[in-house]
């Protein structure tokens, strides 16, 4: 994988020892990368307004769009707020 790909799935650029642990992982179990990527990153946090839709990179999106367009796919967490 490339750089940007690796920033993408993790939200930063994560250390050489980071990348070997998710490879190794990967390799040992037959995981998909973006299931063993989700161990290790923080959830993304979802304020829900009274649209039942949140801000995401510039936009307001539904939960049903994030889980479209999350980097990690059916991995993705997020925490929910209802205000």
């Amino acid at each position: 994988m490339n750089k940007q790909t690796w920033q993408t799935m993790f939200g930063h650029e994560p250390n050489k020892e980071m990348k070997t642990l998710v490879l190794e992982e990967v390799a040992s179990t037959g995981a998909d990368i973006r299931e063993v990527i989700s161990r290790y990153v923080l959830p993304d946090m979802a304020i829900i307004g009274s649209d039942g839709k949140f801000d995401y990179q510039n936009k307001r999106i539904t939960v049903d769009e994030y889980r479209a367009i999350a980097p990690l796919g059916p991995y993705a967490k997020l925490v929910i707020v209802k205000l």
